[in-house]
């Protein structure tokens, strides 16, 4: 077939609109060349590219959509995506907080449970822009908000990134200093030469800059390329609880006091406890909830990661906060206090006998929480915000570069301060979920209500205003509106729990108790009256690109689609570019308006 005749097909069913994009498109990747001065200098520090994986101020490598060949991940990946944040230390210490709000061991189960089962369902349901379009968080926020109202979402993200690699960074550094007390009883017992004024001890910086400098090299590692250690450290971890619960409920002779307490709440403060439980639980994992696209569009299939991060959550979630609740109610009876973290259960052996078999244990225990502390902040903050800050600056920012900056401004957070001094940011960790819980649930509306589950990709990348994500000079009101309205209905409770000397509103706190549920009612059911009152009327709405234009489509999800396939001898941009100047389109709207269908193109091409 003739170049001419390729051309003849490709414009019968490309529209003036698609045209213009393509051309807009051009035009932002080629804005770099030619360039004098500082301008030049600047230049080379773009991100790496080829040819065929252009750059412009919205797009680089990292933000396209992932190609057939780098879907991997299958059932074993995604449970250990999810497992990671269970098989850790804040899921083995969540029982303190919730044995705190006067609930037992039982109820803060049973809360548990349903959080997680409300979890996967969840990222279940934000899931499938990943899964079927194969895009990330980044590019789900400019369907939402709009091109440039999606840098709210994506600031959102980086900021709770930022915190939280902080944060568990920290746990990490604790985590590392099990195995290095398990090689030298000096440094266990390592005094502290630090003045009271500083909040830390020599110990846990060591081990915190210990942990940062093992967690960088990790920075040139492509996230998709994680899944096998993580799946690896989830088991280690695993085998780590159980000995852990099975060595302490044994010697103790049962699960403790902490078991059989009783519950004094009443009906009605005990129902506000049980749904305060089950945000607190939901609100340590709501920014993966909300970002879950940047992993599950590295899925073999939509069974697999449904299946795997369904179970990785519930199955894990579950068993590992009921053995760090037995773990602490035995060590209550057998040491005089409960211990909620494993360094503080392996201190307390290696101190009372510094054995071969104490240090053995602290050294499996050691590593293995370790290992998951790793990869669960690279998966969950570094490699997120890199993947966000690729959305800000896509020209400079890539994944590699943006996960290297967290990991050198987390200092700044300073997160010792989160544990060893009177800040409330413990208490504040579980007001998260008010930022993301708003952008996950209008995206949910947006893409199964709005646009019915039909996306165009081509517009993820342009300027111009024809574009699908162009709303309102760039930006959709109604979702920011929306998010916002829920996010302040939020904030009151979070000023409670910072500023516990604040007499709270009975109603506002009851809200942020809640919010898991109360959110979506806000901020979904205006989003949909938005929608409603104020329809957004585009030719492209409900419609998927005609052509494959990032070649990311297999074969079968072509003819499902209706797609014709990407052209690799001739590119369909180049194709487009060659014979559109000077050219005139006899068609004016989107589709092909009868002269060749999708499946007839594909056919005279191939």
């Amino acid at each position: 077939m003739t170049t001419n005749e390729q051309v003849g097909i490709i414009r019968s069913l490309v529209s003036e609109t698609d045209f213009e994009i393509i051309k807009d498109q051009e035009k932002l990747q080629e804005s770099h060349i030619n360039l004098k001065g500082w301008r030049k200098w600047l230049s080379k520090l773009e991100v790496p590219h080829s040819e065929e994986e252009p750059i412009s101020v919205l797009r680089n490598p990292d933000l396209q959509p992932v190609k057939p060949n780098m879907r991997i991940w299958g059932f074993w990946s995604y449970f250990a995506y999810w497992g990671l944040p269970n098989f850790a230390v804040a899921t083995f210490s969540t029982g303190s907080a919730l044995l705190a709000l006067n609930l037992n061991i039982q109820q803060s189960i049973g809360a548990i449970v349903i959080a997680n089962v409300l979890i996967g369902v969840f990222t279940i349901l934000n899931s499938n822009p990943g899964i079927k379009y194969h895009i990330g968080y980044t590019l789900d926020q400019r369907m939402i908000f709009g091109i440039y109202g999606s840098f709210v979402g994506i600031i959102f993200r980086v900021g709770l990134s930022v915190v939280l690699y902080a944060y568990m960074a920290w746990l990490g550094g604790l985590c590392i200093n099990m195995i290095f007390s398990s090689f030298s009883s000096n440094y266990l017992n390592l005094e502290n030469t630090f003045p009271e004024s500083v909040p830390m001890a020599r110990k846990d910086l060591i081990g915190f800059l210990c942990f940062q400098i093992v967690q960088m090299p990790f920075a040139f590692v492509k996230p998709i390329r994680v899944n096998i250690p993580s799946i690896v450290t989830c088991f280690m971890t695993l085998f780590s609880v159980i000995g852990l619960m099975a060595y302490l409920l044994s010697t103790n002779g049962g699960p403790g006091p902490l078991y059989y307490e009783k519950v004094t709440l009443s009906s009605n403060d005990r129902s506000w406890m049980w749904l305060y439980a089950i945000t607190i639980w939901y609100s340590g994992v709501s920014p993966a909830v909300a970002n879950q696209s940047d992993y599950s569009r590295f899925a073999k299939s939509e069974k697999s990661c449904y299946w795997g991060l369904f179970l990785g959550t519930v199955l894990p979630g579950t068993f590992v906060s009921l053995a760090g609740m037995f773990c602490a109610s035995a060590c209550q009876q057998l040491y005089g206090e409960p211990f909620w973290t494993p360094d503080q259960i392996v201190d307390q052996w290696l101190r009372t006998n510094y054995s071969s078999k104490a240090r053995a244990a602290a050294f499996f225990i050691g590593i293995s929480f370790t290992g998951s502390q790793l990869f669960l902040n690279l998966t969950q903050n570094g490699y997120s915000c890199g993947m966000d800050l690729a959305g800000i600056l896509p020209k400079y920012l890539n994944i590699t570069r943006g996960t290297l900056f967290v990991q050198l401004i987390s200092w700044v957070v300073q997160p010792w301060t989160f544990f060893n001094t009177s800040s409330s940011f413990l208490n504040a960790m579980s007001s998260f979920g008010v930022f993301t819980t708003p952008i996950a649930v209008i995206n949910i509306i947006e893409y199964y209500i709005v646009r019915r589950s039909k996306i165009t990709l081509l517009d993820f990348f342009t300027l111009s205003e024809k574009g699908a994500y162009w709303y309102d000079h760039g930006i959709n009101w109604r979702s920011l509106v929306s998010l916002l309205a829920g996010v302040a209905l939020g904030i009151p409770g979070l000023v409670y729990q910072v500023h516990v000397e604040i007499q709270p509103n009975a109603g506002m706190l009851n809200f942020y108790y809640g919010y898991l549920f109360f959110i979506p009612l806000v901020s979904g059911g205006l989003y949909y009256i938005f929608v409603l009152l104020f329809p957004v009327h585009h030719e492209k709405l409900r419609t998927e690109d005609l052509i494959d234009y990032f070649d990311c489509f297999s074969k079968a999800e072509l003819d499902r689609m209706g797609m014709l396939p990407f052209t690799k001898e001739e590119q369909t941009f180049d194709i487009i570019d060659a014979h559109v100047d000077g050219e005139s389109s006899e068609q004016s709207g989107y589709g092909h308006k009868g002269k060749t269908s999708v499946k007839e193109g594909a056919d005279i091409i191939e």
